[in-house]
C-alpha cells in the first residue's frame, strides 16, 4: 500500500511540475515586449510602420508594388518635432532602425509614402501611440 501511495504521489507531482513548466514556458514570449503598428490607410494600406518596444526597433514595410517608397515617422507624445526615416527598398521589403528611449517613454508613430530620400513624406496615416 505504501509503495502504491508513493507511486501515485510521484506521478501526480510529475504531472503538476509538467503543467507548471508548460504554463511558465509560454509566459516569456508574451512578456518579451509589445509591438505597435501604424498604417498609412485603413482601407487600402501601402505602408506600415512598427515599433518593437523590446529593442526599440522602428521599421517601415512597403506593402504595395506601386513604385513608391515608404517612411516611418515618430515623435515624442504630441511633440511638434517629427523624425522621419525613409526606406526605398521596394515592395515587400523592410527598413529597420535601432532607436534608444528611456523605459516607459511614450511616443507616437505613423506610416507614410515617400518617393526619394530627399522627398517629402505624404499620404500619412494617423498617429498611433507606442511605449518604449
Amino acid at each position: 500500500m505504501r509503495t502504491t501511495y508513493r507511486r501515485l504521489t510521484t506521478v501526480l507531482g510529475i504531472a503538476a511540475a509538467s503543467a507548471s513548466a508548460l504554463a511558465l514556458g509560454t509566459a516569456p514570449a508574451h512578456a518579451a515586449g509589445s509591438v505597435y503598428s501604424a498604417y498609412n490607410s485603413i482601407t487600402s494600406p501601402s505602408a506600415k510602420t512598427e515599433f518593437a518596444a523590446d529593442g526599440e526597433i522602428l521599421s517601415a514595410l512597403d506593402m504595395k508594388s506601386d513604385g513608391h517608397g515608404v517612411a516611418a515617422q515618430w515623435r515624442y507624445n504630441s511633440s511638434s518635432a517629427t523624425h522621419s526615416y525613409y526606406h526605398g527598398g521596394g515592395y515587400a521589403t523592410v527598413g529597420k532602425w535601432n532607436l534608444s528611449f528611456a523605459e516607459g517613454t511614450t511616443l507616437q508613430i505613423r506610416a507614410c509614402l515617400q518617393d526619394t530620400s530627399s522627398g517629402t513624406p505624404y499620404s500619412c496615416g494617423g498617429w498611433e501611440y507606442a511605449r518604449a
